[in-house]
């Protein structure tokens, strides 16, 4: 009799051995949870590659200091795809002796291969710039970030991007790690504009309140094959800072513009309603709206109010 209940007990167990069984690879099957996702997905042999690298890290960094693959792909999020081609446009601005529209294919060598990147320092040096007092980086969803000199070293890095470039460092925090960049503006040390006595440079202009505005709009007309015509608008646009708000006074009588030779030019409180002060043409001109572009001060180094 007892050899009877204890079959029974036994067949029992097996037949929810069996039921928990089949439960647990139904589950398996269905969900994949680790590490049964990573053996289906990857593989035994590159799971123990990626662990032996893993094994090395651990050499020198805790757990606190590993990085998930959103920020450690390829030196913190750059992008290493074959057939990308990393032609955005950079606008490099401010203090800078040759402003300008940088391709960033032209900046960032070897793009195939991993570990693709430039120092922010060689990458200045390229265009001239070895001494500022800060850069900022703006993005093509509006965002900036101004880091100081002193907060830079090697470890800041340009690294391509599928939108643009992406900035990376390690000595200040993964926040300002920007991607997308659009313009980079230098602030130089010096300050070769002074404007009512104040001194002050075009850099620093550029990260006060600016705006753009459109100039030498011209009405154009265009004829299909057939002979049918429209018309057009076509003009430029430049950013820059208001004037009036930099002045002593927001409703002087006139002002007197000195540029780099010394030549002085007198301006009314008419010709300079709406005005700004931007980089055009590579220097620092007096954008007169209502004026052509002849009639534009330019390498300008000091503006007084009357």
């Amino acid at each position: 009799m007892s050899e009877n209940k204890n079959r029974k007990k036994i067949i029992l167990i097996s037949i929810i051995a069996v039921i928990l069984l089949v439960a647990v690879v139904a589950m398996l099957i269905a969900l994949k949870p680790m590490p049964v996702a990573l053996l289906s997905e990857y593989g035994l042999g590159l799971l123990w590659e990626e662990g032996l690298a893993m094994n090395e890290c651990a050499e020198c960094h805790n757990n606190v200091d590993f990085h998930g693959c959103d920020t450690c792909h390829d030196d913190h999020g750059a992008v290493e795809l074959t057939h990308i081609p990393f032609s955005e446009i950079v606008e490099f601005t401010g203090d800078v002796p040759d402003p300008t529209f940088v391709k960033v294919y032209q900046v960032i060598p070897d793009q195939e291969n991993l570990g693709t990147h430039i120092t922010l320092f060689q990458f200045l040096e390229q265009f001239g710039v070895t001494e500022f007092e800060s850069v900022t980086f703006t993005t093509n969803d509006g965002g900036l970030t101004t880091i100081l000199f002193e907060y830079l070293d090697e470890t800041a890095m340009l690294v391509p991007y599928v939108d643009g470039v992406r900035f990376v460092t390690e000595s200040v925090h993964s926040s300002t790690w920007l991607k997308g960049i659009v313009r980079i503006t230098i602030v130089g040390k010096d300050k070769p504009l002074v404007i009512d006595g104040v001194e002050t440079s075009i850099g620093r202009l550029m990260l006060g309140e600016t705006i753009r505005l459109t100039v030498e709009g011209t009405d154009v007309m265009l004829s299909d094959e057939s002979g049918e015509t429209t018309h057009a608008l076509v003009a430029n646009w430049v950013d820059g800072a208001r004037l009036l708000p930099l002045l002593s006074t927001t409703t002087p009588e006139k002002i007197i513009v000195t540029d780099v030779n010394g030549e002085r030019t007198e301006l009314s409180a008419e010709d300079i309603e709406g005005s700004v002060l931007a980089i055009v043409r590579d220097k620092v001109t007096l954008v007169l709206p209502d004026r052509g572009r002849s009639a534009w001060p330019t390498e300008i180094v000091e503006i007084e109010s009357n």
